[in-house]
């Protein structure tokens, strides 16, 4: 689109924004949800700090094979296989003892009517 259609591209430029910052409400409302009171708080400083780190590292590795390849393949071939990485590990989780009991009790509650 380009400067031909600025509303245009400023209107999906914020759309973009938007989607990219929108998981990390859920996210980070869960955390607490799935694990205890007591090391809720350190698991989330650790997430922050461990995502923080491969910001950091991940820049400096991108432009590290962008300048040795000359081109962004090895830089788009390295993202890439992060996210299938991240996909794998996903897919390999297990919901903890806590998850089980609070969907089993939730399965047992029966439904009732408010007035």
């Amino acid at each position: 689109m380009g400067a031909e259609h600025f509303w245009w591209s400023y209107t999906l430029l914020v759309i973009a924004g938007a989607c990219m910052y929108a998981p990390y409400g859920p996210f980070f409302a869960i955390v607490p949800e799935i694990l205890p009171a007591n090391v809720a708080g350190g698991a989330m400083a650790l997430i922050n700090s461990m995502g923080a780190l491969g910001s950091f590292g991940g820049s400096y590795l991108v432009g590290y094979l962008n300048s040795s390849t000359g081109s962004p393949g090895a830089s788009y071939l390295l993202m890439s296989g992060a996210l299938m990485l991240s996909v794998v590990l996903t897919i390999f989780l297990k919901p903890g003892a806590s998850d089980r009991v609070v969907a089993k009790a939730a399965a047992q509650r029966p439904v009732t009517a408010h007035p």
